[in-house]
Formats: C-alpha cells, structure tokens, sequence
C-alpha cells in the first residue's frame, strides 16, 4: 500500500471527508462575484507573493552598492515579515468560505481518486 493510500484511508475515516463525498463538494461559491472585501483579501495575497523575493533582491543590490550590508542583514528579514503579514491578512480578508470549499474539494477529490472502494454514499440531492 503507498502512502497516498493510506493517508486517504486515514482521511476517510473523518467527518469532514465524508462530509465533502457526500455534499460531492465543488468550487461552486468561486462562481460568484466576489465582494469588495474578498477582492482587496485576494489582492493582497498576490501582492504579497509578487512583491516579496523582488523587494529583497533590490535591497541587497542596493545594500552591495552603498557597502552596508548590516541593511540587507535587518530588512531582509523585515521585508519578508512585513509580506507575510500581508499575505495572513489578505486570507482574512478572504474570508473562510473560499479556503473551506477548496480544502473540502481537494480532499474530495484525493479521496475518490486513492481509495474509491471505501466511499460513503454520495448524496445527490442536496
């Protein structure tokens, strides 16, 4: 038995796995328009990824080229924290429902495709 296997034996044996075969758990609430506040979340969440590792590099050309490299050795660490941040913001902003329903449609899908045989009943009515 391989690992995925048996982590997805592990994880239908879950509530909340069952839950998402039953509910046949899908991306549904991506569809809808998003609001202000899950729109700014999701900005700041790319911002945080784009703008992280680029800062950095500038800042330790910049350091090089000044000959203080004490600043790449203090902002490194700060500019990578304040992005963080920003990035844990914007998954608050974001909001829970959009994380909920892509967690419950992976783990649906890993699910069914690694253990199909030990499945609890779909419910297609709801």
């Amino acid at each position: 038995m391989g690992l995925s296997r048996f982590v997805a034996k592990q994880l239908v044996k879950t509530g909340f796995a069952r839950r998402a075969v039953q509910e046949c758990a899908d991306l549904r609430v991506f569809r809808q328009k998003p609001s202000g506040r899950v729109l700014a979340g999701l900005i700041g969440i790319g911002v945080s990824y784009v703008a992280c590792w680029p800062v950095i590099s500038g800042l330790s050309v910049f350091a090089i080229y000044i000959g203080q490299p004490l600043l790449i050795v203090i902002g490194g660490p700060v500019i990578w924290t304040a992005t963080h941040f920003l990035c844990m913001f914007g998954i608050y902003l974001a909001g829970a429902d959009h994380s909920k329903a892509l967690i419950k449609y992976l783990v649906r899908i890993f699910v069914e495709r690694h253990v199909p045989d030990k499945l609890p009943e779909q419910n297609l009515y709801s």
